[in-house]
């Protein structure tokens, strides 16, 4: 496939007054782009990576091996459906995606094995079938599911209510939602089952929201899994697609992506938008949307942040977690050495947050916890653009203070003490893939592991986070993660108004957009409709 080149930067770029300047190219940032465009607003994208994409970005290393760097798998793409849709406007139908099948998620827990299937009916007969005593207690955790679907909906709708619904619905829709948000997975779970190792599997898939049972909001909980409910896709020709899809789409409506476009701040004139500072240099603008995260954004970014931090009361909404990562390369295909497509989540045993929240996790001699995909098993197209190659990906828990002292250090020289940390990780990755499939014996061609200060580097997010802000009960409590902030003319973007994920960011995108063009957007949705 043949790489896609974009525009740097450049000093004599110039905004109008009625540009709307989007401060990173994530799905948030893109998604926004495209229904702003649509509506005929002028927008322009600026990201401070050398690639685009956000977590959808891919790396390479020798011999053409890639690796993604945070889509391993999306949910609600059945044709069809209202997420399949909207990707398909943003990319005018240029997306396409390769079902997992079935199991698309498969989890061990102290040595019992779990599949994930898509289907509610078919997930509750698998979990029937592997806990037959507790029947009643799954078909009642589906019956939650469902029943958080509407509640969520509404929570979010308000989000982008003007003033006064805001003020006379608001209220309501954050009340009905607050059954489900204020209590977290562990204790609703455990209202309806004392099985420990039930609650671990229905929990298994928790690392897709980074938090574990007795730390997460059931509301957040449900939304990713309800996500998850028909299986799982993957972008085919890798994560890659997405960004570079939707921003082909972007260049056609005449809007241009530009990277090496770091924003260093968001300047301001009393409570208005006044411009924003590149490399020391003041751009005139007076619309911005920082798709880079409302910690950034309020912490970073505004040139007033004392202020901003006592409006955002962080103290109580803290940043996500942090990860390790090992990313394996191989000399034979996925089909020579029998890899799967699906995801596995691999618990020592079913105490699922002493696992997760065990930060003595460095220093032990063999993983508690890990999280492996097989991205080149899952992508269609890798088999004829790679011959004879695969690839691995496993994650582990972090937490950024173990990293931190290493974050000022230069990239790939961060010293001998950094790259032992590194190699321990390394080496015990290593010996669980080797466990689980020892035919990779004798075919691993590269190994390397990033960490939160990569991450930090390459995102930009201070504590080295992947989720952005906590999706704990405190998540939904706050009042200002929203696509309208007190300054006029800034508005935000990206999963910190809505939820994780690459669906979370789309649906942050549509939120955005909605806020600003209002009932216009119902043009839109008729297009998408009709023709998507």
């Amino acid at each position: 496939m043949i790489e896609k080149s974009f525009k740097k930067f450049t000093s004599d770029i110039k905004f109008t007054d009625d540009t709307y300047v989007i401060i990173g190219s994530g799905v948030g940032g893109l998604t926004t782009a495209v229904f702003l465009a649509k509506a005929g607003k002028k927008v322009v994208v600026l990201e401070q990576h050398y690639t685009p994409g956000g977590f959808t970005h891919t790396f390479k290393r020798r011999k053409g091996l890639v690796w993604d760097v945070g889509v391993h798998y999306v949910g609600n793409m059945e044709k069809d459906s209202g997420l399949r849709r909207i990707f398909n406007y943003l990319s005018d139908n240029k997306l396409e995606w390769d079902s997992m099948g079935d199991p698309y998620d498969v989890a061990y827990i102290g040595g019992r094995k779990f599949e994930f299937v898509g289907g509610k009916e078919n997930f509750r007969k698998k979990f029937h079938g592997y806990f037959p005593n507790d029947t009643v207690a799954i078909d009642k955790y589906l019956e939650l599911l469902q029943n958080s679907i509407k509640k969520n909906l509404l929570y979010f709708a308000q989000k982008a209510f003007p003033g006064f619904l805001s003020i006379v619905l608001g209220p309501l829709f954050r009340r009905i939602q607050s059954s489900i948000s204020k209590r977290t997975t562990y204790e609703v779970l455990k209202d309806i089952t004392d099985n420990q190792e039930l609650i671990a599997a229905l929990c298994a898939q928790c690392g897709n929201y980074g938090l574990s049972p007795k730390e997460s909001s059931f509301a957040s909980h449900c939304i990713v899994i309800n996500h998850f409910m028909e299986g799982g896709y993957y972008p085919r020709g890798g994560a890659n697609r997405i960004h570079e899809t939707i921003i082909d789409n972007l260049e056609s409506l005449g809007v241009q992506v530009y990277i090496k476009a770091k924003v260093e701040k968001i300047l301001t004139k009393g409570s208005s938008v006044r411009g924003i500072m590149i490399d020391g240099k003041e751009y005139t603008c007076k619309k911005v949307i920082s798709n880079a995260g409302a910690r950034n954004t309020f912490l970073r970014l505004l040139n007033n942040s004392r202020n901003n931090k006592k409006y955002l009361d962080f103290e109580k909404i803290n940043p996500s977690t942090s990860h390790l990562c090992l990313y394996v390369g191989l000399s034979k295909s996925d089909q020579d050495l029998n890899l799967p497509k699906y995801n596995i989540w691999w618990y020592a045993d079913k105490d699922t947050d002493h696992i997760l929240n065990d930060k003595n996790n460095l220093i032990k001699d063999t993983l508690s916890f890990a999280y492996i995909s097989f991205p080149s098993a899952k992508d269609s197209l890798w088999s004829s653009d790679h011959p004879d190659q695969s690839t691995i990906q496993l994650i582990g828990r972090a937490w950024y203070s173990d990293f931190s002292e290493y974050e000022d250090k230069p990239w790939l020289n961060r010293g001998e003490a950094y790259n032992e940390i590194k190699e321990k990780f390394k080496n015990k990755g290593l010996a669980l893939l080797k466990e689980l499939y020892p035919q990779l014996e004798g075919q691993i061609t590269h190994a390397e592991v990033s960490t939160p200060v990569s991450t930090r580097k390459f995102s930009n997010y201070s504590q080295g986070e992947i989720y952005g802000i906590t999706h704990g009960p405190e998540r939904y409590r706050t009042r200002v993660l929203k696509p309208r902030t007190h300054i006029k003319g800034l508005y935000l973007t990206g999963q910190d108004i809505t939820l994780v994920g690459v669906g979370g960011a789309m649906g942050s995108g549509v939120l955005t957009a909605a806020t600003i063009i209002k009932w216009n957007m119902s043009k839109q949705f008729k297009e998408i409709a009709a023709k998507y």
